[in-house]
């Protein structure tokens, strides 16, 4: 049975107009393919792929969908909502610097969450989350040299995607697809323009 998100007809913060749009920029899935239907908006195909039960493929693209520094605050809306115990210092670090970026995107902000990642060799939700930050703009290269290595467009998303699917893991195992549920529901409240501060979410 797919996620009911009838509510949600349109995400006026993703900045696509069109699912063509994300699918050049993350390859879909034999299964997300197979619900694309040309001239489809962004807004409708991520919310089809959740009614449809591709609720992974859904977080995927609306994170990639989503303004880079409103897909951060995703990943952190869903660390503050699932990742409720006491977390390792290492992992505190990255998740502040992830936040931090979200309140001052500055680029010293955006520089200093790299360091934090990969002291988690960019395998925790909270690594993720960081990266998510490094990627966002500016450029890959050390600071110290001059050539300019923008990111991709997508990796920002790729990250944050990652972040919020490794936030659902803690929790019953026959469970976790409640937990990819609300998770995907508090980033369609944000690209709605909301907090993310959905209360109906399982753990």
């Amino acid at each position: 049975m797919g996620l009911n998100v009838m509510g949600a007809g349109f995400l006026p913060k993703v900045r696509f107009p069109l699912a063509e749009h994300l699918c050049t920029l993350l390859e879909p899935s034999e299964e997300a393919a197979a619900v694309l239907v040309p001239g489809m908006s962004a807004s409708d195909f991520i919310l089809t792929l959740a009614r449809q039960g591709l609720v992974i493929d859904a977080i995927r693209y609306l994170a990639v969908g989503l303004p880079r520094r409103e897909a951060v605050w995703w990943a952190c809306a869903c660390r503050r909502r699932f990742l409720t115990d006491p977390l390792p210092a290492a992992e505190e670090a990255a998740w502040a610097a992830a936040e931090g970026w979200v309140y001052e995107p500055t680029e010293p902000r955006r520089r200093a969450a790299f360091a934090p990642a990969e002291a988690l060799k960019h395998q925790t939700a909270g690594a993720y989350a960081a990266l998510g930050v490094f990627w966002s703009g500016g450029s890959l290269a050390p600071p110290e040299v001059s050539i300019v290595i923008p990111p991709a467009d997508s990796l920002t998303g790729s990250a944050v995607a990652a972040s919020v699917i490794l936030c659902c893991v803690p929790g019953a195992a026959k469970t976790i697809s409640a937990r990819h549920e609300a998770a995907f529901q508090i980033g369609c409240d944000i690209a709605n323009g909301g907090s993310g501060q959905v209360e109906s979410v399982a753990r």
